[in-house]
């Protein structure tokens, strides 16, 4: 299982659906971060993403 408080802006991940994000903000509770979608296309705004929709860092 991955440790979601030791992950840093910058990280990319593949998240629920095959998505590609890079975190923009760990919120520090283990279980939320902020993260910019980068493919299928670039987004500016930003998403929360829970836990338990990361499948892997990238």
């Amino acid at each position: 299982m991955l440790d979601v408080i030791s992950l840093t802006p910058g990280t990319r991940l593949r998240i629920a659906g095959g998505l590609l994000a890079e975190v923009v903000e760990n919120l520090g509770d283990g279980e939320w971060l902020r993260v910019r979608l980068l493919e299928p296309a670039p987004r500016t705004e930003t998403e929360l993403c829970h836990a338990t929709d990361i499948i892997a860092t990238a």
